[in-house]
């Protein structure tokens, strides 16, 4: 009575059986071939601002981001042999508005309400072309300096010393000004290699005659990224051969677990007769570390000591000219939101140096100072 049934089911065992051993017999299937990865070429990215903008406002018509920062600071100093004199002062109060389209266009202006109707910082209009290319123009900061190039959020400092006051006080060649600048980036490279060049109006608000060159000073800088955390730089700025500034820089982040070390480093050369009277070569240079603890994200509690030591020789053809700065400190904060933040500074110079150069503003010559600062960005 069941015989059918029997037979029916040896009959799908059988099949199932040999069905099984014909897959097991098979060749393996070869395994794909991994894809290559794709090269995918890289747009400039527009330049970002003194703040990222923690108020964002995007339409069809593109983003507007607004940002600023707020920093109120105690400092007491004592110049060559005077008394120790201290100062309450609020060296920013900056409100940033940006608006940019897609990767294409970025237009930037920051104004520092604590400067008064001097407060104008950047007001500039950035454009990308094609093939890499970029144009900036308006007024921002002149590529000169990695230290003077840099941020103030992204700086362990509360000022930058001794160079600070020979390039932008002293010289000019550093800060915001007015210019036009044609930017590079290499869009099939595998690390960052990025041009620029323009000119800049360093001299005043004066009419310049065309025969003098419209009082523009052409200047370059190049920044190629070594490694993921080593980019080497070059610039140079000028108007003649008595009147010119180049250097070589080098930026080091290196990341230690938990902890991050930041390394900042230049020598510049030149020729002027801003500081001794005479168009002799000049030499100047400045390394800064920081090392910092925590932070590792935007909001992050960090602390960060830092040093900075930075020299200058007004004439190389003269002796004993040389000044020297020593300075050093620490930060404590949220990460890219609010950090209190330490500072000394010991100014030392050798017994020649010229006269010029003890009459500048700050006094190059000597000085020593205890600063206390609160920042917050937002």
């Amino acid at each position: 009575m069941h015989s059918p049934r029997l037979l029916a089911l040896a009959a799908l065992l059988l099949v199932s059986s040999a069905r099984a051993q014909e897959q097991d017999n098979e060749p393996p299937a070869a395994p794909e071939a991994p894809k290559a990865p794709e090269t995918v070429p890289q747009t400039p990215t527009p330049p970002a601002g003194e703040s990222e903008g923690s108020l964002k406002l995007p339409s069809a018509f593109g983003t507007v981001a607004v940002g600023g920062r707020f920093s109120i600071r105690e400092a007491v100093d004592a110049k060559g042999a005077d008394a120790w004199a201290g100062k309450l002062s609020i060296p920013a109060a900056r409100l940033e508005v940006t608006y940019s389209w897609k990767k294409t266009l970025r237009a930037v202006v920051e104004f520092d309400i604590a400067d008064g109707l001097s407060g104008l910082k950047d007001a500039y209009a950035w454009l990308n072309i094609s093939g890499g290319f970029a144009i900036r123009a308006g007024q921002f900061k002149v590529p000169l300096s990695l230290v003077e190039l840099e941020s103030t959020t992204r700086l362990p400092l509360v000022r930058r010393g001794l160079l600070r006051d020979v390039l932008n006080d002293g010289l000019g060649q550093t800060g915001r000004s007015l210019g036009a600048q044609l930017e590079w980036k290499c869009t099939g490279c595998t690390r960052a290699l990025k041009l620029r060049a323009g000119v800049w109006q360093l001299g005043g608000d004066e009419k310049i005659a065309v025969q003098n060159g419209l009082g523009l000073t052409p200047g370059f800088r190049g920044t190629w990224e070594v490694l993921d955390s080593l980019e080497l730089g070059a610039s140079a700025l000028g108007s003649s051969s008595s009147q010119w500034t180049a250097g070589f820089d080098v930026r080091h982040a290196l990341p230690l677990g938990p902890t991050e070390l930041r390394t900042w480093a230049e020598v510049l050369v030149g020729r002027t007769t801003q500081l001794v009277g005479s168009d002799g070569p000049l030499l100047m240079g400045r390394a800064l570390t920081a090392w910092r603890i925590g932070g590792s994200k935007k909001g992050a509690l960090y602390i960060e000591p830092f040093v900075m030591l930075s020299a200058l020789d007004t004439n190389l053809q003269l002796q004993d000219d040389r000044l020297w700065e020593l300075g050093g400190g620490l930060n404590f904060g949220q990460r890219n939101r609010w950090r209190f933040q330490a500072q000394v500074e010991s100014r030392r110079a050798e017994a020649s140096v010229p006269a010029a150069v003890k009459s500048l503003d700050n006094s190059l010559a000597e000085r020593r100072a205890v600063m206390l600062q609160m920042e917050v960005s937002f």
